[in-house]
């Protein structure tokens, strides 16, 4: 403790860095909420109505939050006592919100899981292990729900995950560009080549920092009060010289649960009210993130997502009513214990097919997919019911 109050008091020679780890060190940082009872008590908090119409935007629309789930899984350790286990999180918020969601919505936040399984550090690749199809597939099959809406855990996006995006998830709210950055070659986070304008772009294929010809959106998110990529009231009026030169954008930003929300949602608020009056023909609202998207870069009505599946022997065929985001829908299994991926064969535009290997073994199996504007059907094939059909369709709720 003697040593932790020396560096929060910069005493401590650190050869310049004493500012920096001031500020990492910084008593609000190390303010952690320590028990579900206390994020319980802070979400309701921020939930209420009182609280979402005192930050309301000019138009009177209550704040709105896009609430970002990560399933905390595939550690060998837990040194910070994170809420770990399938659903373990979104059970929680599930049963936080019932009943307050007005116009909010649900998106999934992933962090890849390193080699060592160690829970605190980071892993830039998607490839070496499948805890995130695991936690898809999971949620699909048992909770009914499949994300179009995605923030990286860390901003960490390489090409692996950017192509796995592309298939599945419309709207990407990880990028976290800087004008001045000072990241490395070779570091966890790298937007250093990403335009540093608010709203979207379609990213390229083999650089997903560089506009390209990609389908999915992906968008500039940065933190609330964090130590890197922090939102600052610069950014702000960026997002309001933008607008006022002729194009809507989207001006975003995070924090998370760990610690009290409250006074960030103040801060930000007050940080854009007090901009908003340089520009007073600049119009903004609070909108969630998936509708943010469709009021600023989509036009034109798209209809749900609906899938019908038929069985011919050990082959599932499988169709849409119309055309998906991606090239197929996202295919999970339940084989006892086991939840994974798997893939289809391309039949036409909207039909697909899956071989089932080892059918007698299949339990359950989940397909689901995303309109362009990010609206979600899915169904569930129950093989314990006999084939039974369970079909759903609608946004990320």
């Amino acid at each position: 403790m003697e040593i932790l109050i020396k560096l929060q008091r910069q005493e401590i020679d650190l050869s310049g860095r004493e500012q920096e780890i001031q500020d990492y060190l910084a008593p609000k940082r190390l303010a952690y909420l320590d028990s579900w009872n206390q994020v319980e008590k802070m979400i309701l908090s921020v939930t209420s109505e009182e609280f979402r119409y005192k930050f309301a935007d000019p138009k009177g629309n209550p704040y709105t939050f896009s609430w970002f789930v990560v399933d905390t899984v595939g550690y060998k350790d837990n040194p910070r006592r994170k809420a770990v286990g399938f659903h373990v999180i979104w059970d929680q918020y599930q049963r936080f919100l019932k009943g307050r969601l007005l116009n909010d919505t649900f998106g999934w936040h992933f962090h890849t899981v390193p080699v060592n399984g160690h829970a605190l550090h980071y892993n830039t690749c998607w490839t070496n292990n499948d805890w995130h199809e695991q936690a898809v597939a999971r949620r699909l099959l048992e909770r009914r729900s499949f994300p179009s809406l995605f923030r990286a855990g860390g901003a960490i996006e390489r090409i692996d995950s950017s192509f796995w995006l592309e298939q599945f998830i419309p709207f990407d709210y990880s990028c976290a560009s800087l004008e001045n950055n000072d990241f490395q070659p070779g570091e966890m986070m790298d937007w250093r080549l990403a335009e540093t304008n608010w709203g979207a772009y379609h990213p390229c294929f083999y650089d997903y920092r560089r506009k390209g010809r990609m389908n999915r959106f992906l968008l500039r998110c940065l933190d609330i009060d964090s130590n890197h990529h922090s939102l600052t009231s610069e950014e702000v009026e960026k997002a309001f010289t933008q607008v006022e030169s002729g194009s809507s954008t989207i001006l975003s930003y995070s924090c998370h649960d760990r610690r009290d929300i409250r006074p960030k949602i103040e801060s930000v608020h007050s940080m854009i009210k007090e901009v908003s009056k340089k520009y007073p023909h600049v119009e903004w609202v609070y909108a969630n993130a998936q509708e943010a998207v469709q009021k600023c870069y989509l036009a034109g009505e798209y209809k749900p997502i609906n899938f019908t599946c038929s069985l011919v022997e050990n082959t599932l065929f499988i169709e849409s009513n119309e055309k998906l985001f991606g090239p197929h829908p996202f295919l999970a299994v339940q084989e006892g214990d086991f939840f994974y991926r798997d893939n289809v064969t391309m039949e036409g535009e909207k039909s697909w097919a899956y071989k089932m290997v080892r059918p007698d073994s299949i339990n359950k199996i989940g397909i689901a997919g995303s309109n362009p504007a990010g609206d979600v059907g899915l169904v569930i094939l129950n093989f314990d019911e006999g084939i039974e059909q369970e079909c759903l369709q609608g946004k990320n709720r």
